[in-house]
């Protein structure tokens, strides 16, 4: 039973001494490898900063050419889009022909 124990404690200390060996050489591989990978961001932001103007020419062509066709689902809103401008239209007609009372 003793010597059980001994040996989770013995394969517990190695694996914190793995652990601490692993954080140590990510540590140095994160300080080696940080100039590369900045210089990464820098040339992937370039090369977003390059494919936006040809992201905004094939974005406004696809809304034109695929928003016209989108308009076809607004038809059927169309009665009520009547209804609305009639009623403004009333509503416009009788506004001139109110009395407004006289301001002191």
């Amino acid at each position: 039973m003793l010597e059980l124990i001994g040996a989770g404690f013995v394969l517990v200390i190695a694996l914190i001494l793995i652990g601490l060996a692993w954080a140590a050489l990510s540590a140095v591989f994160w300080v080696v490898l940080l100039p590369f990978k900045l210089l990464g961001l820098v040339f992937r932001g370039l090369a977003a900063l390059f494919a936006l103007p040809f992201l905004l020419v094939f974005g406004l062509a696809g809304a034109l050419l695929f928003g016209a066709g989108a308009l076809i689902f607004l038809l059927p809103l169309l009665p009520f889009v009547l209804v609305v401008l009639g009623a403004a239209l009333l509503v416009r007609r009788n506004r001139g022909t109110r009395t407004t009372p006289a301001t002191p």
